[in-house]
């Protein structure tokens, strides 16, 4: 069981297969509605290039991809090197594996090292899939901070962001997205990596940032589990013993 967070870095889109009216640039965005979408299913790609710095994750968020569709990821210092020579190729493979999620899936890998390549090319192949294309609401490239896992009795919540006016005896309901969250502490989190890791995270991301939050990586339920969100209350460091810390966090979707 591992659990991980990580916060997604601003990119440029050098090429990508899309629709006039679904640009890759909105994979940039942290807003449920802006999407990328494919133009259609042949030779799916996008080519963005990254300002100098590490990584070693990489996620599409609420995507439309079955667990039978293929992705491959390359990475290089030249956009046309991430297909004559890449330095960083993950072969194909398959989108997620375990339950899926019917409001949208994730696509995630997580490296075991960090790389520091410019150029990230991701190739997808949705053969037949029923939309005649493929979408996804927010591309993460980001550097990780991973923990063994969170405490026993973490909350799952859900939220319902829709609109009630009471009016004369009557409920008028504006209806919204139901939204899941999860209230968590991390216990025991060694004093290096709170004080090297955590609190430069933290500090970066407040509550202005997006981050996302993956429960437990090895879970079959991965897809239902993981949350793309902010912080929505004061993250909160305490000193456990002389060398461990304890962090509680509340993510919420968006």
């Amino acid at each position: 069981m591992a659990t991980v967070l990580c916060s997604p870095r601003i990119f440029a889109v050098s090429s990508s297969t899309s629709a006039s009216n679904a640009p890759a640039s909105n994979l940039n965005l942290d807003h449920p509605s802006m999407v990328w979408r494919s133009a259609n299913l042949t030779s799916v790609q996008i080519t963005v290039q990254l300002g100098a710095g590490s990584w070693d994750t990489i996620a599409l968020v609420k995507n439309n991809l079955r667990a039978t569709d293929t992705v491959r990821i390359r990475a290089a210092s030249t956009a046309a090197a991430t297909t004559s020579g890449p330095t960083y190729d993950s072969g194909n493979f398959f989108a997620f594996s375990g339950a899926a999620n019917s409001l949208g899936s994730i696509t995630f890998l997580t490296l075991s090292g960090t790389r520091s390549e410019t150029f990230v090319r991701i190739d997808i192949t949705s053969t037949g899939n029923p939309a005649g294309f493929v979408e996804a609401g927010r591309l993460i490239i980001g550097k990780r901070i991973e923990e063994d896992g969170i405490d026993l009795n973490a909350e799952h919540n859900f939220e319902d962001t829709s609109q009630n006016t009471p009016y004369r005896g009557f409920d008028a309901i504006d209806p919204f997205d139901v939204k899941t969250s999860w209230k968590f502490t991390i216990g025991y989190i060694k004093e290096a990596s709170y004080w090297q890791n955590w609190f430069p995270f933290l500090r970066d991301v407040g509550m202005k940032k997006t981050v996302l939050f993956v429960p437990d990586r090895d879970s079959a339920y991965l897809q239902s589990e993981t949350v793309f969100g902010r912080i929505i209350s004061m993250a909160k460091g305490s000193p456990v013993s002389s060398d461990f810390y304890k962090l509680e966090l509340y993510v919420r979707e968006i």
